[in-house]
């Protein structure tokens, strides 16, 4: 009985300090290594070897976008059909406007077997940042 105890005690202590080490983003959503705040993700950018896609739609793209990105809108029919052009070797970069359609690609892509990195609270966290966008 003092061993199980003794293991459900470390079990809620190990738990506990996952939790508290756990960062998040300002909608409360918690950050792992592929979800990468502005400047993280553009030193990603910029060291090269990887896809940078805009999952918005094809008008929020051309309001504005992060440069060098590619336009494969997630709420389109054939998204799928979009998403297959992707080159599964190489990381792809992804963002939306807030984060919300990103993670449900970044989710869908990694269950084709993709890298994929996020950019946390899209591209609003993006011109948070100061950082620019083209039109």
């Amino acid at each position: 009985m003092k061993t199980l105890i003794t293991f459900l005690f470390a079990i809620c202590l190990l738990g506990t300090a996952a939790c508290s080490t756990a960062q998040s983003t300002g909608s409360g959503l918690p950050i792992s290594k592929t979800d990468l705040p502005a400047l993280e993700f553009r030193s990603r950018i910029e060291k090269g070897g990887a896809m940078l896609v805009d999952v918005r739609t094809p008008a929020e793209y051309a309001s504005g976008h992060i440069a060098g990105a590619v336009n494969l809108d997630w709420s389109a029919a054939d998204y799928e059909k979009q998403m297959a052009t992707l080159d599964p070797k190489m990381p792809v970069l992804v963002y939306c406007a807030m984060g919300g359609r990103s993670e449900q690609a970044k989710e869908y892509l990694e269950g084709k077997g993709l890298v994929v990195i996020q950019l946390v609270d899209g591209i609003g966290g993006w011109k948070k940042a100061g950082l620019p966008v083209v039109k």
